[in-house]
C-alpha cells in the first residue's frame, strides 16, 4: 500500500462544499479539516505510537518531500479533497518533466501539479474508528500470535504446546481464542486452519477436504484451542459438511461439528458479510485499510506497511480474514474461501439436527454496522 502519489480521488466522493470546484482552497478549508502544513499532511505519523508504523508513514512522506525538492519547489498545500471517508491534502509540486530541454527550462512554462496525500478519515466513519484504534494498538506489539506452538513427540495422542504471545497485535481481543493453533488434519503446522464460529462449529476451507455434502469423514479428529490463561482445550469432531464450487455448491468451506460445546473461555468470532461491509468500509487509493489475516506460520498480517507478511502461501486457504473493530475481531471469510451466509447457517443447523441438537443454540452472531455512514 502506498500513502502518497496515488491517483486523484474521484469527484463523486466530494462533500457539498467541494461540489462546484476542483478543490477547497487551503485558505478556506472545509469544516472537517483541521490544521495545515506538515501537522495536517502527516497527522497519521504524528498519531502513530508504534515506531515501526511511524517509520513507514514518515518514509512515505519523505519520498514525497524528496520529489518536491528535486523539482526545486516548496511543499505547498493547495487545497483539500475527499473520496468517501478519506481526506487528502493536495500538495503541489512543479512539473519539470514536461520540457524538451531539461537543461534550460522556460520559466514561463512552469506548471504546478498536485498530488493527493492521505491526511485522515472523516470523524464518525468506520474507517476512522478502525484506523485510530489500529494506531493506538500497535504500540509495542508484533505480528506473532503464539510465543510457543509446537507438537510433542507423541502428538496427536497428547495435545500441542501452545502459549499466547501477550505482545501480539490480537492479544486480548474478543474472538482471538477462536483461532485454533492446530488440528489433526493439518498438513504442516498451521495449515488448513480451523476457526470457531459457534461453540459447536469450526470453519475450514472446502477444497481438498473430501467429497461434498454431509458426512463423517473427519469424525474423531481432534482440534485444539487455547484459553487466555494458556490452557489448551480439545474439541473432537462428530461430523462435518463440505462445500466446494466443483461440487456444485458455488461455495467453498467445511463446517466441523464438535461433540461438545467449547468452554466459555473460547469466544467464537462474530461474523459479517463482505457485501455489507464494502459501502461502510471502502478501499480508497492512498488511504490505509487495515484487515487482520492470520496465516500458517502463526503470524497475523494487517495490510499496513510494517505489519505485513505473506498470507497467500500453499496451505493458507481458509485462514480467517478479520475486521479489527475496537478490541474485537470479526470474521469476514477464509483466505480464498467463502464467508458467512444464510446457506452456511442452514448447513450448520442441519449438522445440529443430525446430532439431535437444538440449532437455535448455535447461530452465527452477525455484527450490525448500520450506525456508520455508507459511501
Amino acid at each position: 500500500m502506498q500513502f502518497v502519489l496515488s491517483a486523484c480521488p474521484g469527484n463523486g466522493g466530494r462533500r457539498r462544499e467541494e461540489a462546484d470546484k476542483r478543490a477547497v482552497s487551503a485558505r478556506k478549508p472545509p469544516p472537517h479539516v483541521g490544521g495545515y502544513g506538515a501537522p495536517a499532511v502527516f497527522r497519521p505519523a504524528l498519531r502513530a505510537r508504534s515506531t515501526r508504523l511511524l517509520g513507514s508513514i514518515l518514509f512515505s512522506g519523505a519520498l514525497l518531500i524528496a520529489s518536491v525538492r528535486a523539482a526545486s519547489a516548496p511543499a505547498n498545500i493547495f487545497g483539500w479533497s475527499t473520496n468517501g471517508p478519506a481526506v487528502y491534502a493536495l500538495v503541489g509540486a512543479l512539473a519539470t518533466n514536461r520540457y524538451v530541454n531539461i537543461q534550460a527550462p522556460d520559466p514561463d512554462k512552469l506548471v504546478q501539479v498536485t498530488n493527493p496525500v492521505f491526511s485522515h478519515f472523516l470523524p464518525g466513519s468506520l474507517d476512522n474508528l478502525i484506523w485510530t484504534n489500529f494506531m493506538a494498538r500497535t504500540n509495542g506489539r508484533d505480528m506473532t500470535i503464539w510465543s510457543t506452538r509446537s507438537h510433542p513427540l507423541d502428538w496427536p495422542v497428547h495435545p500441542p504446546n501452545a502459549v499466547w504471545n501477550t505482545s501480539s497485535l490480537i492479544w486480548g481481543m474478543k474472538g482471538a481464542t477462536a483461532l485454533s493453533p492446530c488440528w489433526e488434519v493439518e498438513g504442516a503446522p498451521g495449515q488448513v486452519a480451523v476457526t470457531a464460529l459457534t461453540r459447536r462449529h469450526g470453519y475450514a476451507r472446502g477444497h481438498g477436504m473430501g467429497p461434498d455434502g454431509f458426512n463423517t469423514g473427519f469424525a474423531g479428529k481432534k482440534v485444539w484451542f487455547v484459553t487466555p490463561n494458556d490452557t489448551v482445550v480439545q474439541a473432537t469432531v462428530a461430523r462435518n459438511v463440505v462445500r466446494t464450487a466443483g461440487g456444485g455448491a458455488n461455495r467453498d468451506y467445511t463446517i466441523l461439528l464438535f461433540n461438545h460445546d467449547l468452554p466459555p473461555e473460547i469466544e467464537p468470532l462474530r461474523v459479517l458479510a463482505v457485501t455489507n461491509l464494502v459501502a461502510r468500509y471502502p478501499v480508497r487509493g492512498g488511504a490505509p485499510h487495515p484487515l487482520f489475516k492470520s496465516e500458517q506460520s502463526g503470524k497475523v498480517s494487517t495490510e499496513i506497511p510494517g505489519f505485513l507478511v505473506n498470507t497467500w502461501k500453499g496451505g493458507d486457504s481458509g485462514s480467517p480474514d478479520m475486521l479489527p473493530l475496537p478490541n474485537e475481531l470479526v470474521f469476514l471469510n477464509g483466505r480464498s474461501t467463502s464467508g458467512p451466509s444464510p446457506e452456511m447457517q442452514a448447513d450448520m443447523d442441519h449438522l445440529c439436527e443430525l446430532e439431535h441438537l437444538d440449532p437455535k443454540k448455535y447461530q452465527l452472531q452477525w455484527v450490525d454496522l448500520s450506525a456508520y455512514p455508507a459511501y
